[in-house]
């Protein structure tokens, strides 16, 4: 039985804003009006460029924080990486201006991305969802707002088993007479795995970019994702999370949950070069990426069996099936990319008792997801002995990455429903395998066409 929230007394509502140093500082009001949250805090991400630098948390006092005063928080607290930037643009370092460093009309740390544009390749962008069209409406006025060439890309919205038709009517009428391709394909068989997959069996690109039908997507987020791909070696890429906003401490503690600090600089997971700061590599499959902000070569994914339908929401084994295709991605030879600049905004649940059931589904997800890898490749167990009491410190140790970034007040009832589901995750991977083979049994009885074969489980 779930519980009611816990209390939080130094829990203070937090905006998300967003701040670009080229152009003249803010001020980062309290809100509040129209009888609207009043916020004491600010999460600000702070760009230069377009390139996001860092996120700095800020006090917000009566009448809001001054453009001088963000300054020299941002100063204080990512000077360094500010300095990194403005020597590869070619720039002196200098303080953060109130008023902007001024518009560059070609930034040099953008011109890659300027030449990436001038003929970038075509990509399907996936978005999956279930009786929730208002939700789809805003992350698809979101996403018809990238900075990429409209005939170069198309949407598929996959209605997963809804209720009613009202998510098809939407799209006739809002989007399907716009510049960019936008259509329904329908999924009848429950489950984010089958609607994945069948987004992937009629993507009509060879790039295909997955985002949740609950995100906002940045400007650049699908040339972010697609860019790496332009080494023939990635198979896969990624992006960065971050909250719409944190108005109740559930949502705090979401980001609590993660736990690690967000890495803003690229990252390139590769098994022909481990990374030397990641000892547990490969089995902290969670910073690889998610599932509301990630990208496939479709053919490669296709030939390694899709989305594994014994994982994810609405399976036995809860969540896993987007860490596990990127895992597998990794284990077949190719690199991912985690490219931070592909940026999403999430709304986190309020709910505590549905945050409860994430965690204990995350924790399900982890180990079936690892059992699936060590079936698939025997020769993996070795390593994972090896590596397995410095992966019990890393979820257990107060001081370790995972838990570090944690709040004092983070219940302890999540880390034990963590550690539960985490307990469970291979027994439930078993039986989710079963319970697929015999829900696609009674399909191919009965001639249905819903659910592709690609994601079954072997």
């Amino acid at each position: 039985m779930s519980r009611p929230e816990p209390r939080s007394p130094e829990f203070a509502p937090a905006r998300m804003d967003d701040v670009e140093l080229s152009a003249p500082l803010p001020l980062l009001g309290r809100g509040g009006e129209d009888g609207g949250t009043v916020f004491a805090r600010s999460l600000c991400l702070v760009r230069l460029h377009g390139a996001p630098l860092g996120t700095v948390e800020l006090e917000l006092p009566d009448g809001g924080l001054r453009p001088e005063a963000l300054a020299r928080r941002v100063e204080a607290e990512l000077g360094a990486e500010l300095a990194r930037h403005l020597r590869g643009d070619g720039l002196e370092p200098c303080p953060v201006d109130p008023s902007g460093f001024g518009e560059l009309e070609h930034p040099p740390c953008q011109a890659r991305r300027f030449a990436f544009l001038a003929d970038p390749p075509e990509v399907s962008v996936v978005i999956c969802t279930r009786d929730r069209t208002d939700s789809v409406r805003t992350t698809l006025n979101s996403l018809l707002g990238c900075r990429y060439p409209a005939s170069r890309f198309e949407v598929v919205v996959v209605d997963n088993a809804s209720a009613d038709d009202s998510l098809s009517e939407m799209v006739a009428a809002e989007f399907a007479a716009g510049e960019v391709a936008v259509r329904v394909e329908p999924e009848p068989e429950p489950g984010l795995s089958h609607a994945r997959n069948r987004g992937l069996a009629v993507a009509q690109a060879d790039l295909v970019l997955f985002a949740d039908d609950d995100v906002l997507l940045d400007r650049e987020w699908i040339a972010a994702l697609a860019e790496p791909f332009a080494d023939s070696g990635v198979g896969a890429t990624s992006g960065m999370t971050l909250p719409d906003v944190l108005e109740t401490p559930t949502q705090r503690w979401v980001e609590g949950f993660g736990g690690r600090t967000r890495v803003f600089e690229k990252r390139i997971f590769d098994l022909a070069a481990p990374p030397l700061d990641r000892p547990l590599f490969p089995f902290t499959i969670g910073e690889f990426g998610a599932g509301r902000n990630m990208a496939f070569r479709r053919g490669p994914l296709l030939e390694l069996g899709g989305f594994d339908t014994a994982l994810g929401p609405g399976t036995l084994a809860h969540d896993g099936d987007d860490v596990e295709a990127l895992l597998r991605v990794l284990l077949s030879g190719r690199r991912i990319v985690h490219e931070p600049a592909a940026i999403v905004w999430h709304a986190h649940p309020r709910d505590y008792a549905e945050l409860e059931d994430r965690v204990f589904g995350y924790g399900v997800g982890l180990t079936a997801t690892l059992t699936r890898a060590l079936i698939d490749n025997p020769k993996l167990f070795v390593d994972l002995l090896r590596k397995l009491p410095g992966g019990v410190s890393f979820a257990l140790a107060k001081d370790s990455e995972k838990n570090a970034g944690r709040q004092g007040d983070f219940p302890r009832q999540l880390t034990w429903r963590e550690l539960g589901g985490i307990a469970y995750g291979p027994a439930a991977y078993a039986r989710s395998r079963l319970d697929q083979r015999r829900r696609a049994k009674r399909r191919a009885g009965t001639g249905a066409a819903g659910g592709t074969a690609r994601g079954e489980s072997r």
